[in-house]
């Protein structure tokens, strides 16, 4: 304030310069009153001049009616927001290209009308202000993509039926019902004479295909670069848009890796755009293996043999509710190795009754109970292909989905309706990045207990009556959790602490809102919960 009567006082001056007798005798006046005013001040403090302002964050918040905002992709949503001081501008700033239409109810309060792209991706939206007081202040909207993936836009988890038709029932019917069931690729065993019909009219219906090449590989290697069919059959497999990856050897042991990266480096030679493909084993003797454990045998392909994927198979439903004890023990060494070597893993799950010669069980027979098990737990651990074995009945086996005698048995409804169920929430895993993987239940057997610190802040607590698989995934910038039900005899009851809006993907693909509260959600034997928290 001083400043400013010492502003005034020269500025009066300045103006006594130019002005005549009578003035000046009026601004010596003024001058004589301001020096007495200025007086007064000298013995007064600023703290009592002017009583100062307690400025607090709330005081120029912005704030909204909903603690969350939901919009579908290619949708709007209206976002109605209130300030606590006057402002004569209020923005939204978008990093991306979703649209943004403020529209101003006066000076405190409006709404904000968002449009998501299609598809929307999960993005930060800010809203800012300038008060009536000058300060600047903002928030984030809280904004959910409730779905990011629309009918054009979703995607489908990829199941493939190994081992899929003998080439005395090739027919596009038949492909067709395999594309009906929900599958996304098959087998073709290309020693077969009409295997190029066979890709043909896989691909006719929708299809991918693996071809197994493993007879062609063994060839090159045995008579070297004089071998010139493995060129010709490379050349044609290599134009075809459905193919996946080249099948050259299942269930090898450590000691054939010398062997099989001479027959992978030719084949990347001459295709260097598809992956080479070699199924391991499940876990089991040393000789099996070539190694001492699972996870040096399932290292030792990732890093000496350089494989472009890591698939194994193992087929872990027994009967009577049972399931073998080493299947999340291989799970997770395959994730893991997945991982550290950033390759895709692709696994396995039993789609026929398999049994000995002599007519002994050894694997349940399948149910879709114990089907989805199988397929969700494989998904969860991040797997990007599912494998159905098998889907033609070959020796030691039985009740498979297509039969010796080229009909189609119940088997194939069993397949039909697992996978069906799947693919409708199949944009959730393909593509996903698993971050944690843990359990819940009477005993974490298979892996370390969820604990609070994992959850995210949407969740305020978890727990399963029963043993779960719980994993922590994400997919284009969404946040998931999937609930896996252990059991496939017996129904799982989640209890789910909701701390802001967070939303359910149903087993049909749509999505239930869950306002914030604890609830309970029934898991059907076997099958699946996801919650989407972002």
């Amino acid at each position: 304030m001083k400043k400013i009567l010492i502003y005034t006082l020269a500025a009066l001056s300045l103006l006594a310069v130019s002005c005549n007798k009578e003035d000046k005798q009026r601004l010596e006046e003024l001058q004589h009153s301001l020096d007495q005013i200025e007086g007064q001040l000298d013995g007064i403090s600023l703290a009592e001049a002017v009583e100062p302002v307690d400025v607090t964050p709330t005081e120029y918040a912005i704030s909204f009616d909903k603690s969350k905002y939901v919009v579908d992709a290619g949708g709007s949503v209206t976002v109605k927001y209130s300030l606590s001081k006057a402002s004569s501008m209020v923005e939204v700033s978008i990093q991306g290209d979703w649209d943004a239409v403020v529209n101003t109810n006066g000076s405190t309060e409006g709404e904000i009308v968002l449009t998501a792209p299609d598809p929307a991706s999960p993005i930060d939206i800010v809203v800012g202000a300038i008060t009536d007081r000058g300060e600047l202040t903002f928030t984030q909207i809280p904004v959910m993509v409730r779905d990011p993936y629309t009918d054009a836009t979703r995607t489908s988890a990829n199941l493939l039926g190994y081992y899929s038709i003998k080439p005395q029932w090739v027919t596009l019917e038949n492909f067709q019902k395999l594309a009906d069931a929900g599958l996304k690729s098959v087998t073709v065993e290309t020693d077969d004479y009409n295997y190029r019909t066979q890709i043909e009219l896989a691909q006719q219906v929708g299809l991918k295909v693996l071809p197994i090449i493993g007879w062609l590989a063994g060839n090159y290697e045995r008579y070297g670069e004089d071998y010139k069919e493995i060129e010709e059959v490379i050349g044609y497999l290599k134009q075809q848009p459905g193919l996946l990856a080249y099948h050259i050897y299942d269930e090898p042991s450590t000691r054939e890796i010398p062997s099989l990266l001479l027959r992978k480096t030719k084949i990347e030679s001459l295709d260097p755009d598809h992956p080479v493909y070699i199924n391991l084993n499940p876990d089991g003797s040393s000789y099996a293996l070539g190694t001492e454990n699972y996870r040096d045998y399932i290292e030792a392909y990732a890093r000496d043999c350089k494989c472009q994927l890591i698939s194994f198979d193992m087929y872990p439903i027994l009967e009577e509710g049972e399931v073998m004890q080493s299947w999340h023990k291989c799970l997770r060494a395959v994730a893991d190795m997945g991982r550290k070597y950033n390759v895709p893993i692709w696994t396995f799950a039993a789609s026929c009754w398999i049994d000995s010669e002599g007519g002994i069980i050894v694997r349940g027979r399948p149910s879709v109970e114990n089907l989805r098990l199988q397929v969700y737990t494989d998904l969860a651990y991040g797997a990007q292909v599912v494998q159905f074995f098998t889907i033609m009945q070959y020796s030691g086996t039985s009740f498979a989905p297509f039969m010796y005698d080229g009909t189609w048995s119940e088997a194939y409804d069993i397949l039909k309706e697992t996978c069906l169920q799947v693919q409708k929430r199949g944009f959730v895993f393909d593509g996903c990045k698993v971050n944690k993987i843990t359990f819940t239940g009477a005993s974490a057997i298979w892996g370390e207990f969820l604990c609070e610190a994992d959850l995210p802040d949407a969740i305020g607590a978890l727990d399963t009556d029963k043993q779960a698989l719980v994993t922590f995934l994400e997919n284009r910038g969404n946040q998931y959790i999937a609930i896996v039900n252990q059991s496939y005899t017996e129904k799982l009851t989640a209890t789910v602490d909701f701390n802001e809006l967070a939303y359910t993907i149903e087993r049909d693909g749509s999505f239930t809102e869950h306002l914030p509260g604890e609830e309970t959600i029934k898991v059907d034997e076997g099958d699946l919960l996801v919650i989407k928290v972002k």
